[in-house]
């Protein structure tokens, strides 16, 4: 199945619901990363950013569509993960300002669901000389929660590379896209296209707003702060990507070293 059909089975919504705090809703999406252990294990982790898995002692929901039995996915048939505390399936970046995270998902593999997800041929090295201000991007999540209900399918947008790509913007390891970022689209995967494949280039971590400000009458009342988005978003490099996989593998064999 060619990439641009698989895309939309990539990823899953996310909603966390925090003790005592506003629900976080945002994109997740899976990466097959073996453990090199020589048995051929490996963790399927859902990878999002850490300001949408809020706290790991919230209740996790991720609902998937069923798998059918010829391996096709069985459209709005939804399986439900749903758990309070996943703090041992846990794994943020180990650099506390990276905007990544992730969980090992590896118990959906006794689940009927219907998933694809990326490997290290996704990560290979951006080759810049053929990636510029001005590449086409594409990306996929669940924009202010909006997606196909019916079907559990999220929905693929588009826009282009704002800054110069193999340059840190504002010296943090992060990309400007020019596209329209909202929430529900925090840790959604962005792809760029080189030749005949397509490269992981980073996750959707943020939108750029600007705050306008409205006199409300009477003219006695405090004025309210209006955020508008400027069609701009801040993407996490593929780098850092890499850098949290490796970091949850690494963590995910010291826990089972540990319990044994």
């Amino acid at each position: 199945m060619a990439f641009e059909h698989e895309v939309a089975y990539l990823t899953a919504k996310i909603e966390v619901e925090p003790p005592n705090a506003p629900k976080s809703i945002g994109t997740g999406f899976f990466y097959y990363a073996p453990l090199h252990d020589g048995r051929d294990k490996a963790l399927l982790l859902l990878i999002s950013n850490r300001h949408v898995f809020v706290n790991p002692k919230s209740r996790l929901i991720v609902s998937l569509n069923r798998s059918n039995e010829d391996n096709t996915p069985a459209f709005g048939n939804i399986q439900t993960f749903n758990q309070i505390g996943f703090e041992n399936a846990y794994y943020d970046h180990p650099h506390p300002e990276v905007d990544l995270a992730c969980i090992s998902v590896s118990v959906l593999g006794d689940m009927a669901v219907f998933t694809k997800w990326l490997n290290a041929s996704f990560l290979q090295p951006i080759p810049y000389e053929q990636v510029a201000m001005g590449s086409d991007i594409i990306f996929v999540g669940y924009p202010q929660g909006f997606y196909d209900v019916a079907n559990n399918l999220p929905l693929l947008r588009k826009g282009v590379i704002a800054s110069v790509p193999d340059v840190d913007f504002n010296g943090r390891g992060e990309i400007v896209i020019d596209a329209q970022i909202f929430p529900g689209s925090s840790g959604s995967p962005v792809f760029v296209r080189v030749e005949d494949r397509h490269l992981l280039l980073g996750v959707v971590s943020k939108a750029v707003t600007i705050n306008s400000e409205l006199q409300i009458l009477p003219t006695n009342m405090p004025r309210v702060g209006v955020e508008q988005v400027i069609g701009l978003g801040i993407v996490v490099k593929q780098k850092h990507v890499q850098e949290l996989i490796d970091y949850a593998v690494e963590q995910h064999i010291r826990r089972k070293s540990a319990r044994s």
